[in-house]
């Protein structure tokens, strides 16, 4: 547990940013001289549900790649018009501004990856989800590559899937939001304008697979993004690309955590031509992969998710007459899938 916040205990050095719901600032321990942060939330229903959904987070949550809450306010015994305090430990800058200003940040994409991949394992596996993970939300010390992620603000129940009256899935959500992160390490801050102008569809995706069954690269969006990754990532990159883009809990899934034990993350180096031009295509190599993996999955799931899941996973064994069509269906949902990934990606 957390200490409570006395301003008294803490000088402040700078202002770091602010935002919509208060001012983040560099401050010090007197009694120890040691740095933190401090996020200071202005009063108002949206930013102390946004402080008390954080603080909750945080203090269920003990990750070497999650930032650490060091004191906060009494959330529950506020007084009215009070502005409520995080104190946070400190991290020089954010992935966002370190990619701009750090070039070795591309050259340990894989310990990063797998470092955020490791912190939402975490988070994932007591039934929370993160909802915002990007790089402005990724803290990193670019002299050590140490990782954690931060505001965990809009962190929610992962079982409570309805958002506006709409059915969500968090935990693939946060996932689809890792493969972003993936394009964006490896392809740099000029990926966010590619295709913004194009429509992807759902033609358009079942091409791309058909076309790479043929050993054809289609000139659409996703073929783009594809080419560009073929480029700098090995094959086992290729691989764990697209199996995350259509992973989802119930069949089929790839959980962060399953997601840790991937070959790519052993792999020395980012790229190998040798190794991914020999045999098949990646995409066709990956959705062989994601059928044949049908109920093999990680045991990484929520004890709900993972029954709803076993409970899927018994109902498809037992219905061999219908294999084909359900190899279909998974195909209609990777490119369903994908397609939303690609309009937040590269929109």
């Amino acid at each position: 547990m957390a200490e409570y916040y006395d301003e008294e205990d803490y000088t402040k050095l700078g202002l770091i940013g602010s935002g919509s719901f208060g001012d983040v600032y560099k401050i010090e321990e007197k009694k120890t001289g040691d740095v933190y942060v401090l996020k200071t939330f202005q009063p108002g229903s949206k930013g102390y549900a946004h402080a008390e959904s954080e603080i909750n987070a945080l203090q269920k949550l003990d990750h070497e790649n999650i930032v650490k809450i060091i004191a906060s306010s009494d959330i529950t015994n506020r007084r009215k018009n009070e502005s409520a305090h995080i104190v946070l430990e400190h991290m020089p800058c954010n992935l966002y501004n370190a990619i701009k200003t750090h070039p070795e940040i591309k050259e340990n994409t894989r310990e990063i990856l797998h470092q955020i991949l490791s912190g939402v394992a975490h988070i994932h596996s007591k039934k929370l989800v993160h909802r915002d993970i990007k790089p402005e939300n990724i803290l990193i010390d670019p002299a050590n590559m140490s990782v954690k992620i931060c505001d965990l603000g809009n962190c929610c129940d992962g079982e409570e899937e309805i958002f506006h009256g709409r059915s969500m899935d968090w935990y693939h959500q946060d996932i689809l939001d890792i493969v972003c992160l993936m394009v964006r390490l490896y392809l740099g801050e000029s990926s966010s304008d590619w295709g913004s102008s194009k429509v992807f569809s759902m033609d358009g995706m079942k091409s791309f697979f058909e076309a790479q069954r043929n050993g054809v690269l289609p000139d659409n969006g996703f073929g783009t993004v594809y080419k560009k990754m073929e480029d700098v990532v090995s094959k086992n990159g290729l691989y764990l690309f697209i199996k995350l883009i259509a992973s989802e809990r119930n069949g089929g899934c790839t959980t962060a955590a399953e997601a840790l034990k991937h070959p790519f993350f052993e792999e020395r180096h980012a790229q190998d031509a040798s190794e991914r031009n020999s045999g098949g295509t990646i995409a066709e190599e990956a959705l062989k992969h994601l059928f044949s993996d049908e109920g093999n999955e990680q045991d990484t799931l929520p004890k709900e998710s993972k029954q709803r899941h076993e409970q899927d996973t018994h109902c498809r064994r037992n219905q061999t007459a219908a294999g084909f069509q359900l190899k279909q269906g998974r195909v209609l949902f990777l490119i369903q899938k994908s397609k939303n990934f690609l309009l937040s990606c590269l929109a």
